[in-house]
């Protein structure tokens, strides 16, 4: 039996898809310890994992930054600034034989660097690389803006960065690898068909799709609510809040039709009372009040923001999607969405009820996304690898 540590980034879209992973390698007789915050204790610990607690940061340090599509950077720089401290002292006493950790985890990439710990790198969103992101039609335009001196991003990162080389003598730190963190072994939970820019990537990164999609705690939502006609679940998950206008969209959409049920997942942000009149083949609830995995069993249509968890999910399940993009990255896997004839992706700004009512009947009514689906969900289950794969390449890296 050997001790792996999971190391994550306190986003459930990031810890989600690692569980199918936590379990399997629990089956195979590993131990399995997953620091997280206070919020995920129950479901990891539900898994049969130990439970470490991250210690709360304070971010009184942290400044203000620029609101472009990379705030992250010097955030995650920052975070393994604060974090690694104390980290390194709790993964001493651990003593595990690896460590898995997020491709945002910085300080999982630095802590295996420094103790000298076989690590793995576990992309949840969709794989990138220096090659993927400076020909990327989307994104390059924008990167010499970004990586200006003059950014206030640019600034704290490499004011971090440069605490963090002093501090630990490591190499020095490269703006894109900060939010990519290669190791020898990338999994990735996308199928190859889901990957945009698939062909920039080398051996070491290992598309195995979804690695069985799995919950641990049970939800109050009832099954029953839902009838047999076509379902369309509308949910863009626990961060982006698409916004009232979007949610009276989908309301005027579907409203009137007669053999369509829609589940329309709202934001924490939203009043429900604000939506007014809910047609009666609505039902409205809060995110993260769903059994999302189920209720995927029965859906006709995902109406989402391209996000990797959503697309992973309805892959899985075989479901047709209609994309709405709010990032980059959600932008450029919506596309892959549509190339692969499984959905449509629609631009944010372009989206109106009439639009959306002609999209989603569209998607309903051309058997082809459904038959597309058929076949990436079956991609999915099979030939991708799933969580076999994904412990296959890890027990091979680390001599098992």
């Amino acid at each position: 039996m050997s001790r792996v540590l999971f190391l994550n980034v306190s986003s459930a879209g990031h810890i989600i898809p690692t569980f199918g992973l936590v379990k399997e390698l629990l089956r195979q007789g590993e131990e399995v310890i997953y620091y997280e915050v206070s919020e995920f204790q129950s479901e990891i610990k539900a898994l049969g994992a130990v439970f470490r607690f991250y210690p709360e940061l304070k971010d009184d340090t942290l400044p203000k930054l620029e609101a472009n599509e990379f705030p992250l950077i010097p955030i995650i720089t920052w975070t393994a600034k604060e974090r690694l401290p104390w980290l390194l002292e709790s993964i001493r006493a651990d003593k595990p034989d690896y460590i898995i950790h997020d491709s945002l985890c910085l300080w999982g990439k630095i802590a295996a660097q420094l103790l000298n710990i076989p690590a793995i790198n576990s992309i949840s969103t969709a794989a990138f690389n220096r090659q993927s992101l400076y020909e990327c039609s989307i994104i390059a335009p924008k990167l010499p803006l970004l990586l200006s001196e003059e950014s206030i991003n640019k600034k704290c990162f490499l004011q971090y960065e440069r605490e963090l080389r002093e501090t630990y003598n490591i190499p020095q730190l490269d703006f894109i690898d900060v939010f990519t963190n290669p190791e020898p072994v990338n999994i990735c939970y996308l199928p190859r068909e889901l990957q945009p820019y698939i062909e920039k990537f080398d051996r070491t990164f290992h598309f195995v799709g979804p690695c069985d999609p799995v919950r641990a705690i049970k939800s109050d939502f009832s099954m029953e609510q839902l009838s047999v006609n076509k379902l369309i679940l509308i949910s863009f998950g626990n961060i982006h809040d698409p916004g009232y206008e979007f949610y009276q969209n989908c309301i005027e959409a579907f409203k009137d039709i007669d053999d369509v049920q829609v589940l329309m997942v709202i934001s924490s942000f939203t009043d429900i009372e604000q939506l007014g009149n809910i047609p009666t083949n609505f039902i409205v609830q809060r995110t993260g009040t769903i059994p999302q995995l189920q209720i995927l069993e029965r859906t006709s249509l995902f109406i989402m923001h391209g996000a990797g968890g959503g697309t992973r999910e309805a892959a899985w399940y075989s479901v047709p999607m209609l994309a709405i993009p709010q990032t980059y990255e959600q932008y450029i896997i919506s596309l892959q969405i549509e190339a692969q004839g499984v959905g449509i992706c629609l631009k944010p700004e372009v989206v109106n009820a009439k639009l959306l009512r002609q999209t989603a009947l569209k998607i309903l009514d051309d058997s082809s996304f459904l038959a597309n689906s058929s076949r990436l969900g079956n991609a999915c289950r099979t030939t991708a690898g799933g969580t076999k794969r994904a412990v296959q390449e890890i027990f091979q890296y680390i001599g098992k």
